[in-house]
């Protein structure tokens, strides 16, 4: 989801390491919220390195113990936890960062957010409560907004996630992320319709959603910067997709929306179809031709308006 923006509390030392640390998580995270680039460089830098990372956690941690009160430290590590994915890490270093700034949105979000991706994607609990705070501490709050109207889908508060959800347009996203939060909106829109069914209906909402994951076995075998590529395609005939998603292995495990916006060609869209065969892969090439090694998944036939579905990566291609 969304990182952190830099706060005016960290001081001027750790703006530089942060700011590196902010920069390669946004790289690394598309859907990221629209918070200015820090000036730590004239031009952008590389992406970090896993070892750097590595390197910047045994700084931040040792920091931390030197003061526990040291702020700046908890975000860094928080931040650095989050980039290689171990988000139980960086809940905790989040808890410690509320803690010492109760009054910060941003930090609430961040925490939800974290804890979300340690609950399985659910964010009921803990994190709503936090994302409640955040809103009220920030009403527009780009990630607590966007977090609020997933807690609220989870509810089957569909009214609700569409509010929060249309107030996260109004907060500016990037063009990134516009896509997936109308997505979502129609797609709680249809839900919210009185004798709504999952099945598409003529001129109706023409979507399919759920949740990218990694089977355990496979972890261990998926670099960061693995490109994967989420499609949908017709049960029968062509196997070419009629909707495709690309993204980036440092954001698994990752909620997903397909609709006629990602067609590869308009004559063959997602709307053409009652119902639709959905597929995963990873690749260290970073192009969308299957090749032996790489991971994948397939779930369907499933009908179209179908959501919450799970989409496995569980095998590796012959």
């Amino acid at each position: 989801m969304t990182p952190s923006r830099l706060r005016p509390w960290l001081p001027v030392a750790a703006l530089v390491v942060a700011g590196l640390i902010a920069l390669a998580w946004i790289q690394s995270r598309k859907q990221a919220a629209p918070s200015p680039a820090p000036a730590a460089s004239a031009a952008t830098p590389a992406p970090l390195s896993a070892s750097q990372v590595e390197r910047g956690i045994e700084t931040a941690k040792a920091s931390v113990e030197r003061d526990p009160k040291d702020a700046a430290g908890w975000a860094m590590l928080a931040h650095s936890q989050e980039m290689l994915g171990r988000f139980d890490e960086a809940a905790k270093a989040y808890a410690q960062l509320v803690s010492l700034h109760p009054d910060d949105a941003q930090a609430h979000a961040d925490y939800a957010d974290a804890l979300g991706v340690v609950n399985k994607g659910r964010l009921q609990g803990e994190p709503a409560q936090l994302i409640a705070k955040a809103l009220a501490l920030d009403a527009n709050n780009l990630k607590a907004l966007v977090l609020g109207g997933k807690e609220a889908f989870e509810r089957q508060r569909y009214d609700e996630s569409i509010a929060l959800w249309e107030r996260a347009l109004k907060a500016g996203p990037d063009p990134t992320m516009r896509r997936p939060i109308e997505t979502s909106i129609a797609e709680a829109r249809a839900l919210a319709a009185p004798g709504s069914s999952p099945a598409p209906t003529a001129g109706g909402p023409a979507f399919v959603s759920g949740r990218v994951t990694v089977a355990a076995s496979l972890q261990a075998q998926i670099g960061p910067d693995d490109s994967v590529f989420i499609y949908a395609r017709a049960p029968e005939g062509s196997r070419m997709p009629v909707a495709l998603l690309r993204k980036k292995a440092s954001e698994l495990p990752l909620d997903f929306a397909l609709d006629d916006t990602l067609a590869m060609v308009p004559q063959s869209k997602l709307s053409n179809q009652a119902q639709v065969m959905l597929g995963v892969r990873v690749s260290k090439r970073g192009d969308a031709i299957p090749v032996a090694g790489d991971l994948e998944g397939e779930l369907g036939p499933v009908k179209l308006g179908s959501t919450g579905l799970k989409l496995e990566i569980n095998r590796v291609h012959p």
